[in-house]
């Protein structure tokens, strides 16, 4: 056997990759396999001025957590509780939802010391990723289980 390096970006390649994971996936973990075909509902929040979008936020919900993919607020409004006032409607919603705990990822220059105040706790860290910055994952209790 030879290992072929492919130089070109390979959509049906990374496809195949990706269906043989789902398929072992699916084959160890009962819970990738109802996840797979199922309506995993979505969070979504946004806030408009002028008709423009100066703030969002977007998550899913799925194994009893609320995988908090997205927050952000133009820079012109940081500071005024935006922020904070997006983050506890999208919790309400994912309990509405039926999540128990939440997780999200933040960069060091982004916004660790802002989840930390609503109580979040970094469950791991990639240093120097990218150089010079750190990565986190974070987790938050938002219910008892």
């Amino acid at each position: 056997m030879e290992i072929e390096q492919v130089v070109a970006e390979d959509e049906s390649f990374q496809q195949l990759l990706t269906e043989r994971l789902r398929a072992f996936n699916d084959t160890h973990s009962v819970h990738h396999r109802a996840i797979r075909n199922a309506d995993v509902p979505v969070v979504q929040f946004k806030v408009e001025q002028n008709g423009e979008v100066i703030a969002g936020l977007f998550g899913s919900v799925y194994w009893g957590w609320f995988d908090l993919d997205r927050l952000w607020v133009d820079s012109a409004h940081t500071g005024t509780g935006l922020g904070s006032r997006l983050l506890e409607a999208g919790e309400r919603e994912a309990i509405a939802l039926g999540a128990t705990r939440v997780k999200l990822t933040t960069f060091s220059f982004q916004a660790r010391t802002f989840y930390e105040r609503f109580g979040y706790e970094v469950a791991g860290v990639l240093r120097d990723y990218p150089p010079g910055s750190d990565y986190f994952m974070m987790t938050k209790q938002l219910t008892d289980d």
